[in-house]
């Protein structure tokens, strides 16, 4: 028989060296490629786009078949090149030659004042109208949350727990006010 390791509680690898503690700029790429699998509890994702579409970044590119109202944005500006699809014409992908300039879909914007007086229909329709919904996950399965359901409870994790995550000390250095702009 081989020898068997019990992990409790994670494992610690004491590698050499260590990340340089500086954040540094890329150049943007010429192609993004969005791919449903991607994405945790997608049902059948249905595309909004055709090859040849110009899109901003915000812009609907498909949505969920269960939940037609989720849908699932453009990360950057540019035309729609090639939509693959699979067996039983199954959405595989979406790719995008982005421009050089990114441009953005605008959405209604709201004072910290006009957020307290909303009301909780208005602010779901306006999540689900720009395409943050599919980062809010439901637990215990970890997908995206159906929005014809009310919560018991919501949790708001403010940093990434894993095991490769950025510092954010680092990460967010000088960028301690918000903005309040994109």
């Amino acid at each position: 028989m081989g020898k068997f390791i019990r992990l409790k509680k994670g494992f610690t690898i004491n590698l050499q060296g260590k990340a340089s503690p500086k954040v540094v700029e890329i150049d943007q790429p010429e192609t993004f490629v969005i791919k449903p699998t991607d994405f945790q509890g997608l049902y059948i994702p249905k595309p909004v786009v055709n090859v040849g579409d110009n899109v901003k970044a915000g812009s609907p590119l498909f949505h969920d078949k269960k939940h037609e109202n989720v849908i699932y944005t453009a990360p950057v500006s540019g035309e729609i090149v090639e939509i693959k699809r699979g067996e039983k014409r199954k959405l595989l992908e979406i790719k995008i030659l982005a421009d050089k300039k990114v441009e953005y879909e605008t959405f209604k914007k709201y004072s910290v004042s006009d957020l307290a007086n909303l009301s909780a229909a208005s602010l779901k329709e306006q999540i689900l109208k720009s395409g943050i919904w599919p980062a809010i996950i439901q637990r215990p399965f970890g997908i995206v949350a159906d929005p014809a359901s009310t919560p018991k409870a919501i949790h708001i994790s403010a940093f990434d727990s894993h095991p490769l995550a950025p510092d954010y000390s680092i990460l967010f250095k000088g960028q301690d006010q918000f903005s309040g702009g994109y």
